[in-house]
């Protein structure tokens, strides 16, 4: 997770060098043939270890069919006490509107992240844009939890929170909130040099680049937790829900942790969510050169030095993507993304090496070791609940 953050730290300095005026969806077009290339190396080379190895013929047909990918986690009503179950559910042919909650398709939106942050760099200061941005982290935990929580129901396993209804303990909550109050410290630190203000906060500029920036934030927790579900409902309707089965499961033949029934499951569940993270990423590149065709307004054409920087931070971001997800898939614990609450500080002070200057340095420290005290508090002191692994 360390290494991942440090990766995802060096996009918002590399973006300042290069990106420029460049048209932000031409730039993400670039990011994401990255993001498709190495990641899809992967599969291909790891393919025979960790799917031939461990799915037998029947489930490696079953991979193949559309209709096994359009599968997602339902809550439903568990007896007449009011209480939540969790169930494996296939798309149905009437339901369209349950498109919305196929897990490939919010991977294939929120792969756009990187276009909007692009974008509101734009409008802002890069250190402004950046720091709001920074923020998905913390919108990456809570969401988490609930997936994780999902999981658990699933599978029939009681709540590490000690509560059923709550899917993270009320300390981790509270730490967690901390956190993002030290990155909004952060983002204080800088906003002085173009929100000098209050009437700098509503106006309209100022305003529609926020909204850009918090839009691109909450895509990438998306990015994440997307293929994260995607990987994982998908490794339940192969391995747990027998051919030919109900689509509606309650109760899997394993009701064991997937980190807890041997590498072999390890490996297959980090194939199929990488699976997910480039399929959507495939279908966002002609959806990221429509977008730029039809919005020439936020950029202009690409320069060679704009090309060299969406290869880099494409590269940056397929490693990081990638062991962001193999660091969750290896603990239950949502609360270990909060060491990416580390990468605005790396990222700020990259810039300030850069030339950009903080008018609050004294909000810049105050955040930082806020965000330093939650994460000690977190990794030093492990949910008791989640167990050891």
């Amino acid at each position: 997770m360390l290494t991942a953050t440090l990766l995802y730290a060096s996009a918002p300095p590399l973006l300042h060098v290069t990106a420029s005026d460049a048209n932000p969806f031409y730039f993400n077009f670039l990011i994401t043939m990255m993001q498709v290339a190495i990641p899809g190396m992967f599969l291909v080379y790891s393919k025979n270890t960790y799917v031939d190895a461990r799915l037998d013929e029947d489930q490696r047909r079953r991979l193949l069919k559309p209709g096994s990918h359009c599968v997602y986690f339902r809550r439903v009503r568990a007896g007449a006490g009011g209480s939540e179950a969790v169930v494996v559910r296939e798309l149905r042919r009437n339901g369209a509107l349950d498109v919305l909650k196929l897990p490939i398709v919010w991977a294939l939106v929120s792969s756009l992240h990187y276009g909007f942050l692009t974008w509101a760099t734009t409008i802002l200061e890069t250190a402004v844009a950046t720091t709001i941005f920074e923020l998905w982290p913390v919108f990456l935990v809570y969401t988490l939890a609930r997936h994780n929580d999902s999981d658990r129901r699933f599978r029939g396993a009681p709540s590490p929170s000690g509560h059923g209804r709550r899917a993270m303990s009320k300390e981790r909550m509270a730490l967690i909130a901390l956190a993002g109050i030290g990155l909004a410290g952060m983002l204080g630190s800088q906003a002085g040099g173009q929100i000098r203000s209050a009437a700098d906060l509503v106006s309209l500029e100022a305003v529609a680049g926020m909204v850009v920036a918090l839009v691109a934030s909450l895509l990438a927790a998306l990015s994440v937790l997307s293929t994260l579900a995607y990987g994982k409902t998908l490794y339940y309707a192969l391995v747990d829900v027998p051919a030919g089965g109900a689509s509606d499961r309650r109760s899997p033949r394993n009701a064991a942790p997937i980190e807890l029934r041997g590498d072999p499951d390890r490996r297959l569940l980090v194939w199929l969510t990488m699976l997910g993270y480039v399929m959507a990423r495939i279908v966002a590149l002609p959806v990221n050169l429509l977008i730029g065709t039809i919005t020439p307004s936020v950029g202009g054409s690409l320069t060679p030095t704009a090309v060299l920087g969406a290869l880099l931070i494409g590269t940056a971001a397929s490693v990081a993507g990638m062991m962001l997800r193999i660091g969750n898939i290896r603990t239950e614990d949502a609360a270990v993304n909060s060491l990416l609450c580390f990468g605005p500080a790396v990222s700020l002070m990259a810039l300030m090496a850069l030339g950009i200057t903080l008018p609050r340095f004294d909000l810049f420290v105050v955040g930082a070791i806020l965000i330093l005290a939650v994460n000690v508090r977190i990794q030093l002191r492990p949910d008791p609940a989640v167990g050891a692994r």
